[in-house]
């Protein structure tokens, strides 16, 4: 924390991701911020958008330096990754050194590898960012990581959308996150209010019509954004853990 207690400042935590050229989806699957020690993390996904783990894909963990979160995430990735159907053996398996591209220069990363099957673990550093990548089907010196502080354009689940505003707010970067989720919200609501219309207008004429599907998720959700109001993110812990 600083002189006036706020915590540490944000915004040298910046997301690592694989870089644009990666064929397949890439998706935010979580986020963590701890207001007072000022700690925060991000799960992404690059890989199939079923998140099918025998297809090739990669997992990016990101965390500030220092955040107790990379020991926990390393050691579920190493025992799902590594050893799946036997545990980790006692104590951690000694890694090997690799040389992965990162925003361009070479990073040198741990790796752990199981013979038996195709996945690998890799724990790095991208400048003060820590770093836990998993992966199959593809070779982790082959790929080229950057860093990112706009989360807009990872796709995520309704649920994590609020998270994913609010982490990038958190790092100084939301305010594209931010007015795309306005205009999301803007467009939602048109939909809502021209289907609200639609059924006053039967219902006038004669007995209305039930919503059904996305129609019904689409004003419902809006009514309750309406309801809401515009207001801050919560920058919580929040997302998915895993």
């Amino acid at each position: 924390m600083n002189d006036q207690g706020t915590p540490v400042a944000a915004n040298r935590f910046r997301v690592v991701a694989v870089d644009a050229d990666w064929p397949e989806s890439r998706q935010f699957m979580g986020s963590g911020h701890n207001q007072v020690t000022g700690d925060m993390h991000v799960f992404l996904w690059f890989g199939s958008a079923s998140y099918d783990s025998q297809a090739e894909h990669v997992r990016v963990f990101s965390a500030s330096s220092g955040n107790a979160e990379v020991g926990e995430v390393l050691e579920d990735a190493l025992e799902d990754y590594c050893n799946p159907d036997e545990g980790l053996p006692a104590g951690r398996p000694v890694p090997e050194p690799i040389t992965i591209t990162a925003d361009g220069n070479p990073a040198t990363f741990e790796l752990w590898r199981n013979g038996s099957n195709p996945h690998w673990v890799a724990r790095g550093r991208v400048e003060n960012t820590e770093v836990v990548l998993s992966g199959s089907g593809i070779e982790p010196g082959e790929l080229r990581l950057v860093r990112v502080d706009d989360l807009a354009a990872y796709s995520a689940p309704m649920a994590f959308l609020q998270a994913r505003e609010a982490i990038s707010v958190v790092m100084g970067s939301g305010l594209r996150a931010a007015g795309s989720g306005r205009q999301s919200q803007s467009g939602e609501a048109d939909t809502a209010l021209r289907v609200l219309r639609d059924l006053a207008a039967r219902g006038a004429a004669g007995p209305g019509r039930e919503l059904h599907g996305e129609e019904a998720d689409t004003v419902m959700r809006a009514l309750r954004d309406l309801a809401q109001g515009p207001g801050p993110a919560p920058a919580g812990e929040s997302g998915a853990e895993g």
